[in-house]
């Protein structure tokens, strides 16, 4: 546990900007940047364009910040797993997540998201799972950087796999087998779910199920061949997600 720094709680920015809405504001940046996009690792040119982009707007937007002003940082985590550490901040109910630095989480078939990939994933859990992931800061450590977010704590327990199978089922999603891997699909929104285990999907004390943590994907290029050669119904093809 920590107390929150008085800026994780108040406008991160001093032009009145705050981490609410800061999540879409970066994705419509990156989106509309040429130099964004693909899935690479870290060495590869489409990564390294996506996080020049991120800076950009960061810079631009007042959130870049250093990882001196988040005393988190000197904390040892609450949690931790492959993508983030994470501190639960009882002052505001909310878990404060950080990317490893220069990391974005994971990709579909790749070791290392792009940060259009990572914030992109961000934004459709809350658009389609009503999560409310806020974009705190860009956090600069020496010469990498690591993407803080905030989201909310949810009372209760760990869903069980039959469980997240019958409420993926009744939202219109269909169970995909991928090598070894499992992934939930919906062919109307062109949406890709993975990583819907036990340890990312809280039931809550009313027994609704939440996510809290999911690898949410927008199919393209041979990713969605691949998809269309296993679904079950051809559909009109693409859906766009955002609509």
């Amino acid at each position: 546990m920590f107390s929150s720094h008085e800026n994780e709680t108040q406008p991160l920015s001093s032009s009145g900007g705050t981490s609410f809405g800061a999540l879409e504001s970066a994705l419509c940046y990156l989106i509309a940047s040429k130099r964004a996009g693909g899935t690479s690792d870290e060495s590869r040119t489409e990564f390294s364009a996506s996080f020049s982009a991120l800076i950009d707007w960061a810079q631009s937007s007042l959130f870049l910040r250093q990882e001196s002003e988040f005393p988190i940082f000197g904390i040892p985590p609450v949690a931790f797993g492959q993508e983030h550490e994470a501190w639960y901040d009882e002052k505001t109910g909310r878990w404060f997540k950080a990317t490893y630095p220069s990391k974005f989480g994971l990709s579909w078939g790749s070791d290392s998201a792009t940060p259009l990939e990572y914030i992109q994933r961000l934004m459709l859990q809350n658009d389609f799972f009503g999560d409310d992931i806020h974009l705190e800061a860009v956090v600069q450590c020496g010469d990498r950087i690591r993407i803080l977010t905030s989201q909310s704590h949810v009372q209760g327990e760990a869903a069980n796999y039959a469980e997240i199978q019958k409420w993926f089922l009744s939202l219109g999603y269909q169970r995909l087998e991928i090598g070894s891997r499992i992934a939930w699909y919906h062919l109307e929104r062109n949406i890709l779910v993975a990583d819907a285990h036990e340890g990312n999907v809280i039931k809550d004390t009313s027994g609704e199920l939440l996510p809290i943590d999911l690898n949410v994907v927008v199919p393209e290029g041979k990713m969605l061949e691949e998809i269309r050669t296993m679904i079950v119904v051809e559909p009109d093809w693409p859906a766009d997600p955002w609509v």
